[in-house]
């Protein structure tokens, strides 16, 4: 009986020294609405983490959406991260999710909760991270996932986020070299990793030294065996030439970067 108690106790105070650490970081949150965007679950994962030396301090918000919010963290190592908390109480979360969870044959069974549901969610983007990483494409390192809290490296230096690809401003020369960068990742996460992005655009594509590329938020990215992989892929290359030729860079034919890429025509089936 007493170790319950000890146990009970030890949870509640580690879900309130993270609420407050939260609460004094992110400035944005007041407590009544700290209350509706964390529940207890997640304050004590974010605890269980922290435990173990995944995380060893946060530093504030980088990005709030009505989805999740990403905060700028350090490892014990000091290594740069960003932690996605995906809002446990989004009840819009299953619209447009279910046929990406349904088809991915490494989830296994896919149901219940809404929770449930986004803890798979959370999963699913761990999981395209280190497929993508492991492959050679230019990802945020996945560093660990439980429940709806996702830990992954930060794109930037001293908590200084990379410009997305949509906020730069260069020659078309620049430009012209992030294209072929990116095409070359795209190339790599079909052929390496057997990932399509499916929402490829300049606002998750980031741009560091040296014109690098990186390519984020991964969370819907398909299996190339994908019953709608075409589609997606076509997408992709849609929004990334219609972007870059915007930019006055001379682009492949969509098509032919699509054939280029997989060896075959849209909708074409594979032989």
């Amino acid at each position: 009986m007493e170790e319950r108690w000890a146990r009970r106790l030890e949870r509640q105070e580690a879900i309130v020294e993270v609420r407050n650490r939260f609460l004094e970081k992110d400035r944005s949150l007041d407590r009544a609405a700290f209350e509706e965007v964390f529940d207890a679950r997640t304050l004590l994962t974010i605890y269980r983490l922290m435990k173990r030396g995944v995380i060893d301090d946060f530093y504030g918000v980088i990005s709030a959406g009505k989805e999740s919010r990403i905060y700028h963290a350090k490892n014990r190592a000091g290594e740069e991260l960003a932690v996605k908390i995906y809002l446990v109480n989004n009840r819009e979360f299953r619209k447009g999710r279910l046929e990406y969870l349904v088809s991915d044959v490494r989830l296994g069974k896919v149901g219940g909760s809404i929770r449930k549901l986004i803890y798979l969610w959370a999963k699913r983007e761990f999981l395209n991270l280190k497929q993508a990483y492991e492959a050679g494409v230019p990802v945020p390192k996945p560093h660990a996932v439980i429940d709806n809290v996702l830990v992954m490296g930060f794109i930037g230096e001293n908590g200084q986020r990379y410009p997305l690809l949509r906020e730069t401003a260069l020659s078309v020369d620049e430009y012209a070299d992030i294209y072929r960068k990116v095409l070359e990742g795209i190339a790599t996460q079909y052929r390496r990793a057997e990932l399509i992005h499916g929402d490829l655009s300049e606002y998750n594509i980031m741009c560091g030294p040296s014109l690098s590329v990186y390519f984020i938020d991964l969370s819907q990215a398909v299996l190339i065996h994908h019953p709608r992989a075409d589609f997606y892929l076509m997408r992709d290359i849609r929004n990334v030439n219609r972007f870059f030729a915007s930019k006055g860079v001379e682009v492949l034919e969509d098509e032919e970067f699509f054939e280029e890429v997989t060896g075959r025509r849209p909708y074409e089936l594979a032989v």
